[in-house]
């Protein structure tokens, strides 16, 4: 009987975490989660956003890397490094100061496009250890539906309290963000 009430317990704790994330991206809030990938030693995050904009303004904002350090505040620099003419991928790199007493990270990473819809993203260089994932853009009744999942590990030892800590407060942060130059972009059309 305990192993059914343990897993009734677990089954109720799930559907409130859903019902939760459900009532904040309806309000357009921030919908955050991040777990340790064990195995890997590394960070699962999923986040997403509701944002009242195209999915063409949400795109636009997302992929301009010169304005991505007025958007994300730990951002020093975003540069691109290669690219496709036909615009279909690109390798950036990115000078992150995520803490005031870790390192500043290098990240290269060659994104891969499907126009408007989809930003795959995966380390090709740098600090990261591993930083692969993706951005989805999909249109809903209030505009767009913006959703990030991906696995991220430094390539130098953080304890992964450090690591929870900074994506649980940074990610909202990014999220708001995109959200509020989306939305005044939106405002310019």
């Amino acid at each position: 009987m305990v192993p059914l009430l343990r897993a009734a317990a677990g089954l109720s704790c799930l559907v409130t975490v859903a019902l939760i994330g459900a009532a904040r991206a309806a309000t357009g809030d921030p919908v955050v989660h991040v777990a340790t990938d064990d195995k890997l030693n590394a960070a699962h995050i999923r986040a997403s956003i509701d944002i009242a904009a195209s999915p063409a303004v949400v795109w636009a904002v997302l992929t301009d890397c010169a304005r991505m350090p007025r958007i994300m505040p730990t951002l020093e620099s975003c540069r691109i490094v290669q690219h496709d003419t036909a615009g279909k991928w690109e390798i950036r790199e990115h000078v992150i100061n995520w803490s005031a007493i870790m390192p500043k990270l290098r990240t290269l990473v060659r994104n891969t496009y499907d126009v408007g819809h989809r930003l795959m993203f995966k380390r090709v260089g740098g600090d990261m250890r591993i930083s692969q994932g993706e951005w989805k853009l999909e249109p809903n009744a209030r505009g767009t539906r913006l959703s990030y999942d991906a696995l991220v590990a430094p390539d130098f030892p953080v304890p992964q309290f450090m690591v929870e800590q900074a994506v649980n407060t940074d990610m909202p942060n990014l999220l708001r963000a995109i959200q509020k130059a989306s939305v005044e972009d939106a405002g310019k059309k």
